[in-house]
């Protein structure tokens, strides 16, 4: 599977649920299945540092001009005109592994990759309870 590196806190925000546009300089033709990988640095307290996360769908990308900058989920300014939006979608949660960062994109053995649920699937109590014991809170900095 094609893997994408993101600093925190903005990766953190993809697994939460909270951020469904990646923006970058460059644009891609694939479309598809995308690793989301937290980039080791900046260590912030808790947020997960280092490790694959989860798996969104790339769904589209819209490069952010002069007349659409403000439509986007982030406070984009005219000085973000040429970047690239792109729009994740599809959020599914992994058991979390240890990834080395790269530019671009990295190439991942899907046999790495075990999904444990969508992020819209509606968890009882006890699911949630037993999702963030072993998918979330190990894995999350403490700082030192």
């Amino acid at each position: 599977m094609k893997a994408l590196s993101v600093r925190n806190p903005w990766a953190q925000l993809i697994f939460q649920c909270e951020k469904t546009f990646e923006y970058r300089t460059w644009k891609t033709n694939y479309r598809g299945d995308l690793l989301i990988c937290s980039t080791a640095s900046p260590k912030i307290v808790d947020t997960i540092c280092g490790h694959a996360m989860c798996v969104v769908r790339l769904n589209d990308i819209i490069e952010v001009t002069k007349d659409n900058y403000r439509e986007f989920e982030d406070d984009l300014t005219p000085d973000d005109i040429g970047i690239y939006a792109w729009q994740l979608t599809d959020l599914r949660y992994i058991q979390p592994f240890p990834i080395k960062g790269k530019q671009g994109f990295a190439n991942v053995d899907d046999s790495l990759i075990k999904i444990v649920c969508n992020a819209d699937d509606e968890l009882t109590d006890e699911e949630g309870e037993n999702f963030f014991k072993t998918c979330v809170e190990p894995y999350l900095y403490k700082g030192k």
